[in-house]
């Protein structure tokens, strides 16, 4: 297996600062508030920062995987890496879940009248459980999400990984081809998208919630081999980062009129990985500061264990905040988001330590005992290996 282009990798914190922030919006966007908050018009258009995601993630693994990827063995060990990556919050957080659910179904039963929503209600389906625990919603489920909802997303880049997986098994040694693929499957996913007729398109998050996916993730691949090759030096060399992030924004704010936007929110997004991934601008700077940086650390954790807060804590805590603050609306509600924000990072930063990287450092075992795993397995540093991380 050939080494990874690692002092590349080490260089993009600029990327790792902005995963932080796409997490922070998605967290922001699930907050139930009903006021001066959610009345920013943009506001549903945050949700489009997991298709950044998407693009982001086809961009570090084409960097990190595509040269690796040249046999079964290793197909194994970047399917042992990527599962030990995700799986373990995952079920986690999806435990915890099912464990509040049958908490509150003892009490019911004890006093006969609910805590709060009734157990196993709207959204905790018990026949769910066992899909989502095997990465299964976005093909089983309909468009209707349950329990954990963010993990949809992770659900559909399961699937992605395989695909990818298997393009770069088949076109091992010809990047080119790779790339002509990669963009092939991301046509034919914004096409499928843009006549879909369900009319959900860019917010789907059923199957084609994969084909979502898809079209992102190979957006990344093929920004990935662009920037490999130095095409578009300009882009790459630090100078755009402000016109791309201005890009966003405008994407954002139109999309909050005009939906159809949303389906120009791939080729955006690809400028603005693009833009950062040589970490040589002014934005550049900001994000590879130490707060930004541990933002992009905690980054899955605070995708994944938000909206438990949103579901079982937040409801209580704007109860408590009213009372202090019972006239002032908008003044309760910076409050209460400023301690839901508090308390995700809080609780992003414990299960990352506790189950974060206990899963990733069990992957790393597994991973090394594959035949030619050696490489990636014990050469590179854990610090290294998470450049990989969603």
């Amino acid at each position: 297996m050939r080494a990874a282009n690692w002092s590349v990798i080490m260089r993009m914190k600029a990327l790792d600062g902005w995963r932080g922030i796409g997490a922070l919006a998605v967290c922001f966007i699930h907050l139930q508030l009903n006021g001066y908050l959610t009345s920013v018009p943009s506001l549903d258009s945050w949700i489009l920062a997991v298709d950044f995601f998407f693009v982001l993630s086809g961009f570090v693994i084409a960097r990190v995987y595509a040269d690796e990827l040249t046999d079964r063995e290793h197909a194994a060990v970047f399917a042992v890496r990527r599962l030990g990556r995700l799986w373990p919050l995952h079920l986690f957080m999806l435990a915890l879940f099912v464990a509040v659910e049958l908490a509150k179904l003892a009490v019911e039963r004890e006093t006969g009248s609910p805590v709060g929503q009734p157990a196993f209600g709207t959204a905790r389906d018990p026949s769910d459980i066992l899909p989502i625990a095997l990465f299964l919603q976005t093909v089983r489920l309909g468009p209707e999400l349950s329990w954990n909802f963010p993990s949809w997303s992770i659900s559909a880049e399961i699937w992605t990984y395989a695909v990818f997986a298997l393009v770069a098994l088949s076109t091992a040694g010809r990047s080119g081809r790779r790339a002509a693929a990669a963009a092939a499957i991301a046509i034919a996913a914004w096409i499928v998208l843009f006549v879909d007729v369900t009319g959900r398109g860019m917010i789907s998050t059923d199957v084609f919630g994969i084909v979502r996916c898809f079209l992102g993730f190979f957006t990344g691949v093929v920004a990935e081999w662009l920037h490999r090759r130095g095409t578009f030096r300009a882009l790459a060399g630090g100078g755009a980062e402000i016109p791309a992030m201005l890009a966003g924004i405008v994407l954002l704010w139109v999309t909050a009129s005009q939906p159809a936007a949303r389906y120009a929110a791939p080729l955006v997004f690809m400028l603005l990985v693009f833009a950062h991934a040589s970490d040589r601008g002014p934005l550049s700077r900001i994000m590879a500061t130490a707060p930004m940086q541990l933002l992009g650390r905690l980054s899955y954790s605070i995708y994944l264990t938000h909206l438990f807060l949103v579901a079982y804590v937040v409801p209580r805590l704007s109860q408590t905040v009213g009372k202090f603050l019972p006239d002032a609306l908008a003044l309760r509600e910076m409050a209460v988001a400023a301690i839901y924000i508090g308390l995700v990072l809080v609780m992003s930063s414990v299960t990352w330590r506790l189950i974060e990287l206990p899963g990733q450092r069990l992957a790393a075992k597994i991973a090394a005992r594959i035949g030619g795993a050696q490489t990636l397995s014990s050469r590179y540093s854990r610090s290294q290996l998470e450049m990989t991380r969603l």
